[in-house]
């Protein structure tokens, strides 16, 4: 996914060992050379122990490439079985016929006679045994017995590497092999901090990564992070350089996304309602609202003085209120048909409407699109989100700012995130809030309002979330 962002040549933190991509750094050059010399030498076994993933089978490919055409390397990596069977798969190795089922084939013998050959052409053989403390005990101690010249011997430089446990098994046989010194070899120590930083600088710049990017990329808080996780292993380093390419490369990815959105330049709101203009009028002008106020006082004195003449006494001296139809015609200013002239001074009295919520869809759209930045930073975090909804079309990005007018969606907006990704017709990911974990993600979509489970949400990690984008 990052080739192409940060435009490397290739994948530089691959778990797979590349000899072409060899990290001299630590000591593997010095070891790699000194191992070399010793086959020149002559020398019977060598020895080389370090614990998983620290750079073993990178340094035996390395050995058997470097040697000259002189020499004829055999690699076993997988040592498993008996001692014929190991001698089986060298013979193999070294020319043997393949066809028949063997059965008969003293294999110790039929060795040391192609090993002869060999010798008598000019050449020399070298056994390379990668993950040798797999090896039946029984098989270690018969094969460093007959390594060596002579009648009982072959002829072939041994070497052996291994965990820390070859070096355990190999202790228990020395007591059986005072002519072969077990005890000598080379260990490969895990990186220091300041060893890492040097691994990592040389894989990506092999890879075509400018110094730039790496200053970016791998700050000094994410190398001592890789570090502090790794303790210096090489595979575990790779594992997490490569995961932090990664995230970067997501991370700068969505930015540059953010980035092209154009910001529209908002333009004064302009009603179209004349009642909302006069409202708004209004509202900016104090002595306007206060001429009308005190006409609406005077009204009001009116309507009860008014009142008060349409009481008469009836003709036992009781009073009697007429009502304003019986006072006055019902054709009068300010009286309706049917109500009263308190009802004349309240309609007067009524303030104008309230203007009706404007919400801009597209200026909503904007602020869910930059809230995702703040919503990315869970990739680190392990965050968990909900996918909401994925629109495909040319109106996706319309259609999402309608959505979010709506009073449903614009109650719950603050939670929602939007993200874009660039095909044709666009595609928008919506997102719903975010979460600490996966099961705290499954409540809340059960817990959702049914406007938003009838899209059928799911539970994902942030991260998964984004790779979905990137793809």
């Amino acid at each position: 996914m990052y080739l192409e962002h940060f435009h490397l040549t290739h994948p530089p933190f691959v778990e797979e060992p590349d000899s072409e991509i060899f990290f001299p750094g630590a000591k593997r050059e010095e070891i790699c050379q000194s191992m070399i010399l010793d086959i020149l030498a002559g020398k019977q076994l060598i020895k080389l122990i370090g614990p998983e993933g620290s750079g073993k089978t990178l340094i035996c490919r390395l050995i058997a490439e470097r040697l000259s055409s002189g020499y004829q390397v055999v690699v076993l990596d997988n040592p498993i079985g008996s001692f014929d069977e190991l001698l089986r798969l060298v013979c193999l190795d070294l020319g043997m016929d393949p066809r028949g089922a063997h059965e008969q084939t003293h294999f110790f013998e039929a060795l040391q006679q192609l090993l002869a050959e060999r010798r008598a052409s000019g050449m020399k053989t070298v056994l390379v045994i990668d993950e040798a403390e797999k090896l039946f005990l029984a098989a270690l101690e018969r094969l460093i017995r007959h390594v060596g010249d002579g009648p009982d011997g072959l002829d072939l430089v041994l070497v052996l590497a291994g965990r820390p446990g070859l070096d355990a098994n190999l202790d228990q046989l020395a007591v059986f092999h005072a002519k072969v010194d077990v005890h000598a070899g080379y260990f490969l120590d895990n990186l220091t901090e300041s060893e890492t930083r040097q691994y990592l600088r040389y894989r990506v710049n092999a890879a075509g990564m400018r110094r730039e990017q790496f200053a970016e990329v791998f700050t000094e808080g994410a190398v001592t992070k890789i570090f502090s996780a790794a303790k210096g292993n090489l595979r575990i380093t790779n594992i997490l350089a490569d995961e932090t390419l990664q995230a970067s490369c997501a991370e700068k990815s969505f930015m540059v996304l953010l980035d092209h959105v154009e910001p529209e330049e908002e333009e004064p709101f302009k009603p179209d309602n004349k009642v909302i203009e006069i409202y708004e009028l209004l509202s900016s002008n104090r002595l306007v609202i206060g001429a009308l106020a005190g006409v609406a006082a005077m009204m009001l004195v009116i309507g009860v003085l008014l009142s008060g003449t349409g009481q008469e006494e009836s003709a036992g001296g009781e009073p009697v209120v007429k009502t304003a139809a019986t006072a006055r015609p019902a054709s009068a200013p300010g009286v309706r048909e049917g109500g009263g002239t308190e009802q004349a001074v309240e309609d007067v009295l009524q303030p104008p409407p309230a203007p009706q919520e404007i919400r801009d869809g597209d200026k909503l759209y904007r602020e869910r699109l930059g809230a995702s930045a703040s919503w990315l930073a869970g990739i680190y975090k392990g965050g968990f989100t909900i996918q909401l909804m994925m629109l495909v079309s040319d109106q996706a990005q319309s259609s999402i700012a309608t959505t979010l007018t709506e009073d449903d969606y614009y109650q719950v907006r603050e939670q929602l995130y939007v993200l874009r990704k660039k095909t044709s017709p666009p595609t928008i990911f919506v997102f719903y809030g975010m979460y600490d974990s996966l099961e705290a993600a499954r409540e809340a979509r059960n817990s959702m309002p049914v406007f938003l489970r009838k899209h059928h949400p799911y539970p994902l990690s942030i991260s998964e979330a984004v790779k979905k984008i990137e793809n």
